[in-house]
């Protein structure tokens, strides 16, 4: 048998060497770099998902904006989702799980039940978590790595009583709010803030998110003689809430809080069940506001999802513009990520976001007028 000539083996196991110290010898940054993690923890099933799946459609939005540009200095954002439900048990598991995948912040409700039960773990795991829950007490937990998208009870209430006494003109107010840690704190914000105007409630009431009837409730303000109402709870029970108003034929003024613009834009109450009362929110309604910049992001959002976003939608999709603009500037590290939202000025297609000492970013507050028409009016703003 004739044998194979060693010169051409040589060359070829030459040739290979050579290839893998050329694989090895390759810059890192011509190779594929692993994905930026954020995580997204939200409820996108059961009663509380209005709450959650529509942030979540604006947030991948603007990571995929994020993506086709770049990405963070040629590294592409991942978005790892958990659904929290309307549970504080089935939250945390859900935070659990996202923390696994060891995201670089995370993105939460706007519930502030669920945050409450969510800080130990991100304190602990030493990990940025966004969120816009109005509850007031959330930002007075001493928390280091909580910052808030949005606004809160306390100056909401501040506008809002003012708006009351000062506007309206009126002084014989009732509230009506939902049985939950949000409730309670627009009732007792609320009520602090009338009585340091010389006014107080006449009447409070109090459902649960699971009541269908609000009979009783709306009964009960009428016999207490009140010339405004306020209401704080979830868009499903805040659309029956004022449905139950008009059909009791209550004519004192109605005010709400952000769940009745959401229930507004859902098609849960029309505009003619909505004419001529006021709901507050951290912004106007984004497909009411005239900048180029929102009227983009509502068009984009539309032709995802096939609906207006809200206010809160809106700040989480500023939420993403604000962490890459910070992992742009200061790398992807969590302590890193943590400074940033603590010392960076953001201007998002909403407006300014900055971190006060209590971590709260977003510090306006609205109260828009809906017309029978379906027009949107802001008569107070802070």
């Amino acid at each position: 048998m004739k044998q194979l000539s060693r010169r051409p083996l040589l060359s070829l196991l030459t040739a290979s060497v050579m290839l893998v110290a050329s694989i090895a010898a390759t810059p890192l940054y011509a190779q594929a770099k692993p994905n930026i993690v954020l995580g997204v923890v939200l409820p996108l099933t059961g009663v509380l998902a209005p709450y959650g799946k529509p942030n979540l459609d604006a947030i991948t939005l603007a990571v995929d904006e994020v993506n086709k540009s770049g990405g963070i200095n040629g590294r592409q954002i991942e978005i790892v989702a958990e659904d929290t439900q309307a549970s504080n048990t089935t939250a945390i598991n859900a935070l659990n799980k996202v923390l696994q995948s060891e995201p670089v912040a995370v993105i939460g409700p706007g519930l502030g039940t669920q945050i409450l039960a969510m800080l130990p773990l991100t304190e602990k795991a030493k990990v940025p978590l966004i969120a816009g829950p109005s509850t007031r007490r959330v930002t007075q937990q001493d928390a280091k790595y909580f910052f808030r998208d949005s606004s809160h009870d306390e100056g909401d209430k501040a506008v809002l009583a003012k708006f009351i006494a000062q506007d309206l003109k009126k002084k014989k107010v009732g509230i009506l709010h939902v049985m939950a840690e949000w409730g309670y704190s627009g009732r007792d914000y609320l009520t602090q803030e009338l009585k340091k105007l010389g006014i107080e409630p006449v009447a409070v009431a109090s459902y649960q998110a699971t009541d269908k009837d609000m009979t009783a409730q709306i009964t009960a303000m009428n016999s207490a003689g009140v010339d405004v109402i306020y209401t704080q709870g979830y868009p499903i029970d805040e659309a029956l809430v004022v449905k139950k108003f008009n059909q009791i034929g209550n004519k004192a003024d109605y005010v709400a809080s952000a769940s009745l613009c959401k229930a507004f834009l859902r098609g849960l109450v029309t505009a003619a069940e909505m004419d001529g009362k006021y709901c507050q929110a951290p912004d106007v309604l984004p497909s009411h506001n005239d900048k180029p910049a929102v009227k983009a992001f509502v068009e984009n959002y539309k032709k995802k999802t096939g609906f207006a976003p809200d206010m809160y939608i809106a700040q989480d999709y500023d939420a993403v513009g604000m962490l890459a603009s910070i992992m742009k500037e200061k790398g992807v590290d969590r302590e890193a990520i943590r400074d940033g939202l603590k010392s960076k000025s953001y201007d998002g297609i909403l407006g300014n976001y900055k971190a006060d000492a209590e971590g709260n970013l977003w510090h306006s507050s609205v109260i828009m007028k809906i017309e029978g028409n379906g027009d949107v009016k802001v008569v107070a703003r802070k």
